[in-house]
């Protein structure tokens, strides 16, 4: 009887199934990882679109793109909004603030006025701009004449 020589075992690594491999961890990092959601600023929208009138309880602040402010109208220093809403809300618990801000306003100016605000004791924030602003497509898009 002949004996058999056996095959020597390949040194080759088969790679048919690395593709298979890598997408299946993909896949489960994608599912696995926990991505970090950053805190940013709380506000609620309006439930509807009519138009409230405002108590003069309430306090309105008007924020400038100069960085100017004035509460209820009139011209005050930034440092003064913290204790005027602290003041208000010792008088009526239940105050609310109207932030006014011109559209042109830079973004740190309402920041600055929102944290002064919650740091003075009051939660209930509403905005809105100090102006409207529509364009007049006709003026503004000049189409080229043929």
């Amino acid at each position: 009887m002949k004996i058999k020589r056996r095959a020597k075992a390949s040194t080759e690594i088969p790679a048919s199934s690395m593709s298979d491999i890598a997408f299946l961890l993909i896949i489960f990092f994608m599912l696995t990882t926990v991505f970090s959601q950053e805190a940013g600023l709380k506000y609620e929208l309006p439930d509807s679109v009519n138009e409230v009138e405002l108590s003069k309880k309430n306090i309105e602040i008007t924020v400038f793109a100069n960085g100017s402010i004035q509460i209820d109208g009139q011209e005050r220093p930034f440092e003064e909004i913290k204790t005027t809403v602290q003041t208000m809300k010792l008088i009526r618990p239940d105050v609310f603030v109207v932030i006014k801000v011109e559209p042109t306003a830079p973004y740190k100016y309402l920041v600055d006025t929102i944290d002064q605000v919650l740091i003075g004791g009051v939660e209930k924030i509403a905005f809105q701009s100090t102006e409207e602003t529509l364009i007049d497509f006709d003026k503004e898009f000049q189409l080229p004449q043929n």
